[in-house]
């Protein structure tokens, strides 16, 4: 009965917003974009996303996958890439090596990269950023630059790091925000949250922190000849999802991430394609063990328990997988065994609580939940939880803000989009962080993802540590994972080589635009 009712009102709430935008016919594509005709080398590329950074520094990123997708990739060339099957690539770098104790990192820059005042690229430029990238008071990057000790310029295109122990992390990190070079004089004399200068095909037109971002093309000497195909790029932030729609929908914006819930109503419009995307990106709701029932591991147990994935994935993510575990099939740290670990089962969630001394249901207080969650999601965790006994009261923040506030230990849980990360264990290291986990890591979990990224070891023995460290997280509910989402891109049929093979792909999700085409 439960079920049926909640459904039912999902499915009225798709009904209203077919019946708000009209229909149309036009192609659906499954595996790649259009733009068949001749590439418009003058073209411009309008890009829509739910939320824009207020802030044009790499180093000062709130959220790595937000700053990077709204266009500060293009801006700046970054050390490495992580291909679609989620494996580390150098872009800036060439080839990297490790010492043989693992406490050294080697890397041979390219040498046909340089800003355009005719500076070059060299390992000094990436020495200063690489220090300031280890040393700012920053809200993430910092974090993730903490096994680097020392940055060495060891020749005039070979940059060493010194590492606190030997750890595999940095390709992945450096593939992040954490690798993105900024020209030195920005660094010393300029004002990097306002201004830009970097040494990719793009500098800033335009910029409204939080709102847009505008790009031109400027330069002809660029290193990378296929990419840049398009003369500007501007990316807009639309959080309402009914004005986001109506954006694409009235060809104000050539491609945009559409939640599945919501893409019926500009899927089959003339003009416009759709891929679906399989993403390591989904909804969890993330818990902070220091608040008060929480930290009994019977009571997050119990909240995992509380919450039917299957049925949630179906009604509001159609064409998405339930999500149990911290790794999605076929990517490095997936236990095919973790698979329904919780089954729906509130009268197991009863029990669990009654255990932990909560024999009448537990009141948690507030949560906190993004702006960027799918309508009606939050009403459909409220009402499966309470049918176990467990209340809460939603709080609804920008997803930013929330996430700032979340991590500064000022509410039980916060619902938003977490991703595998650039690879499982770069994942883990902001897992392990405030911005997910305010109680930081346990003893055990410190000595799992030892195992998981020690470079003396082989990738065999990597892979298993960090299938143990996924069990682990998943016994100790670490939070409450919910859906996996794939992800229907929509663009104008004119925007062409976007497909699901993009770099980021299966990890953070396809948010690098360099190779898109616009065609006349």
């Amino acid at each position: 009965m439960f079920r049926r009712r909640w459904r039912l009102a999902v499915a009225m709430v798709a009904a209203v917003g077919l019946m708000t935008t009209a229909c149309g016919s036009g192609d659906s594509s499954g595996n790649g974009s259009g733009g068949g005709g001749e590439v418009d080398t003058t073209a411009t590329l309008r890009a829509g996303w739910t939320v824009g950074p207020n802030s044009l520094d790499p180093h000062m990123a709130v959220s790595e996958v937000a700053s990077f997708r709204f266009g500060i990739n293009a801006i700046y060339d970054r050390l490495f890439t992580i291909t679609s099957a989620g494996e580390v690539e150098g872009m800036l770098v060439e080839s990297w090596e490790y010492s043989p104790d693992g406490q050294q990192l080697t890397m041979q820059l390219r040498e046909d990269a340089s800003f355009r005042d005719g500076t070059p690229l060299d390992a000094q430029v990436v020495k200063v950023n690489l220090d300031r990238a280890r040393t700012l008071n920053s809200p993430v990057v910092k974090g993730l630059m903490e096994p680097v000790t020392e940055v060495a310029a060891s020749g005039p295109y070979e940059v060493t790091l010194t590492l606190s122990s030997p750890t595999d992390l940095m390709p992945y990190q450096l593939a992040g925000m954490s690798g993105l070079i900024m020209h030195p004089d920005l660094i010393a004399n300029g004002d990097p949250n306002m201004e830009a200068n970097g040494s990719g095909a793009y500098s800033v037109e335009s910029w409204a922190p939080g709102e847009k971002l505008v790009l031109v093309r400027d330069r002809d000497d660029y290193w990378d000849a296929d990419a840049a195909q398009v003369a500007r790029i501007e990316h807009t932030a639309i959080a309402d999802f009914q004005a986001f729609t109506n954006a694409v929908a009235g060809g104000q914006i050539d491609i945009g991430q559409f939640q599945p819930g919501n893409v019926a109503a500009v899927e089959g419009r003339q003009g416009l394609n759709t891929v679906p995307v399989p993403m390591g990106i989904g909804t969890e709701l993330m818990l902070n063990w220091n608040y008060g029932p929480l930290s009994d591991v019977r009571v997050r147990q119990a909240l995992n328990y509380a919450l039917d994935r299957e049925a949630v994935t179906e009604a509001l993510f159609p064409g998405s997988d339930a999500r149990w575990q911290y790794s999605r099939e076929g990517l490095p740290g997936f236990d095919s065994g973790l698979e329904e670990r919780y089954p729906y089962d509130p009268a197991r969630a009863k029990e669990l609580l009654a255990e932990a001394g909560f024999p009448d249901g537990v009141d948690l207080g507030r949560f906190i939940i993004s702006n960027a969650v799918t309508p009606g999601l939050t009403d459909v965790i409220k009402e499966q939880f309470e049918q176990a006994g467990i209340r809460f009261e939603p709080n609804v923040m920008d997803s930013l803000e929330g996430m700032t506030t979340f991590a500064g230990g000022e509410a039980p849980a916060y619902l938003n989009f977490s991703s595998y990360g650039l690879g499982f264990a770069a994942g883990m290291v902001t897992r392990s962080g405030a911005t997910q986990n305010p109680a930081g890591p346990t003893p055990e979990y410190d000595r799992l993802f030892a195992g998981a990224t020690d470079s003396r070891r082989s990738a065999e023995e990597r892979e298993a540590s960090a299938v143990e460290l996924n069990d682990y997280l998943v016994e100790e509910a670490w939070g409450v994972p919910m859906t996996w989402v794939t992800y229907p891109w929509v663009m104008s049929d004119q925007v062409g080589n976007f497909s699901a093979d993009m770099d980021y792909a299966t990890t953070w999700g396809p948010y690098d635009f360099r190779y898109l085409t616009v065609s006349e």
